[in-house]
């Protein structure tokens, strides 16, 4: 993280000043202070310094080996332990963010019956702006105790491939788009507003077409292809690059090994990458080292600027830190001593395999939650907003008719004694199916970012480029699933009410 860098860019120049009695004091105290946040990066800091002490040159890398081990493990465990934890909020986010508020809404209609009289706005505030915040703070409390592991590569916006996209158009594009899909709900609205559909004919026939299709959902989906076009078309280049550059990365050990090897049997570092892009032709690696010997040959640059240089260095658009830092210990060492650069980059290699292998159990172990969790933003949360929407629909059918037919018999007389709450007034205005869709709406796509959010955090922290991609493939697809679920649900309940 950055502040481990500033801070180790602190102790050295405290070093420097006499801030320190010591390298060891310094790097003791370096270890206390992160130690509150890992145990296991303080453990190994002080077999770093151990190592100074060790007789001879195996013992000390046994020793520095050994410090590699414990903070790639203690990584491991911290994320196993995390991911332990994150039992119990799922459960809680599930039952709170989705079945209790809409077992709830499926009983609303029949609240008359003992007296209540809930409206819209009511339900719009409880569901769309109170609940959403409850459950925003609860999951960024749990992504708080995150324990930090390996950042995402960070893309720079004046890259060639993207400085091209125009992120203000872009969003009027989808803007406009949204709009045009949501004009059959505007257009409703603004026929409830006017009150009255004679004023225009497309009034009354938007009125008309309500009942077999919610005008709600023309706003609803509005917003969701307007978010999806903006999402695809600002972030899917940036996607793309970051998964080359973590393909890279994935190749990246295997490409070090090789030329450690060639750099160990004498030949020159020219050579050695040359070899190396020709051995991994059709790989994404080779490509790198490719351009490399094409620069060194093409402009008679040093191995340094044929990586490095800010104008045609191999290097300038890949924004891995990981194939960054070693690349530069790699033109360092070369300086120095070909034979340690050798024997340094074959380690490093090594290194750089355990820790894909703990990357890979991390994301294996956090794997069956966030998949359950995405498939409940994705499908059962959706699906479950609109069979519950149905039976919201059909109960507000049954006690109209229960109201209409006690005008006609005894239970008319009984009304302001034993069912006080029941009004004309409750069944036909607070429970307008139209109203009641797009209120449950905005909270099914409040849900579905929350918990694209939620996902994204505990797999890549907080990573806005991957979150904003992601949730332009997972809105449309829960949306479109809450779409179907309320027309056929609404076709089998119905028949159902109209056999009642």
């Amino acid at each position: 993280s950055n502040s481990l860098v500033w801070d180790l860019r602190k102790l050295i120049w405290d070093i420097n000043i006499r801030v320190h009695y010591g390298v060891n004091d310094a790097i003791s105290k370096f270890a206390s202070r992160w130690g509150r946040y890992s145990e296991a990066f303080k453990r190994s800091l002080h077999l770093i310094r151990s190592s100074v002490d060790e007789p001879d040159e195996a013992q000390r890398m046994m020793t520095l080996n050994k410090a590699l081990d414990v903070g790639l493990e203690g990584t491991r465990d911290m994320m196993r332990a995390f991911a332990d934890q994150l039992h119990q909020p799922i459960m809680v986010i599930y039952s709170i963010g989705i079945m209790i508020p809409l077992s709830i809404i499926a009983m609303l209609p029949a609240a008359g019956l003992i007296g209540l009289h809930i409206t819209i706005f009511q339900v719009f505030f409880v569901y769309d702006l109170l609940l959403p915040l409850v459950l925003f703070l609860y999951m960024r409390s749990v992504l708080l105790h995150r324990p930090a592991t390996f950042s995402p590569p960070h893309i720079a916006y004046t890259d060639p491939r993207i400085v091209k996209m125009n992120k203000k158009k872009i969003a009027l594009v989808a803007v406009s788009i949204g709009f045009l899909i949501s004009i059959p709900g505007l257009l409703y609205i603004i026929a409830i507003l006017i009150s009255s559909v004679s004023v225009l004919p497309v009034f009354s026939q938007i009125m008309l077409f309500n009942e077999t299709v919610p005008m709600s959902l023309f706003l609803l989906w509005g917003f969701v292809i307007g978010f999806f076009v903006y999402a695809r078309l600002a972030f899917t280049s940036v996607h793309h690059i970051r998964k080359k550059i973590k393909h890279m990365e994935k190749e990246f050990s295997d490409a070090l090994y090789i030329i450690g090897k060639r750099l160990h049997e004498g030949k020159s570092p020219e050579e050695s990458l040359s070899y190396t892009a020709e051995t991994l032709k059709g790989s994404v690696i080779s490509d790198l080292f490719s351009e490399t010997v094409f620069v060194l040959s093409a402009r008679q640059a040093t191995i340094e600027m044929a990586l490095f240089h800010p104008e045609f260095g191999s290097l300038k658009n890949v924004y891995s830190n990981r194939i960054n830092a070693v690349m530069k210990l790699f033109v360092e060492g070369i300086k120095k001593s070909q034979r340690s650069a050798s024997l340094s980059i074959i380690r490093l290699a090594d290194h750089l395999k355990a820790l894909q292998e703990v990357e890979k159990h991390i994301r294996e172990t956090l794997a069956t939650l966030t998949a359950t969790l995405r498939s409940t933003a994705t499908l059962f949360a959706p699906l479950i907003a609109g069979v519950t929407l149905a039976i919201t629909q059909l109960i507000s059918t049954i006690v109209e008719q229960m109201m209409l037919t006690s005008n006609s018999s005894s239970l008319f007389a009984m009304e302001d004694t034993m069912m006080p709450g029941i009004t004309t007034a409750f069944a036909l205005e607070n429970i307008e199916p139209t109203w009641f869709i797009l209120v449950i709406g905005i909270y099914i796509i409040e849900l579905v970012i929350l918990l694209t959010r939620f996902t994204n955090g505990i797999e890549d922290g907080d990573d806005h480029v991957s979150f904003m991609y992601d949730l332009g493939r997972v809105l449309p697809v829960a949306m479109l699933v809450l779409t179907i679920s309320i027309f056929l649900s609404s076709m089998f309940l119905g028949s159902l009410a109209i056999s009642l």
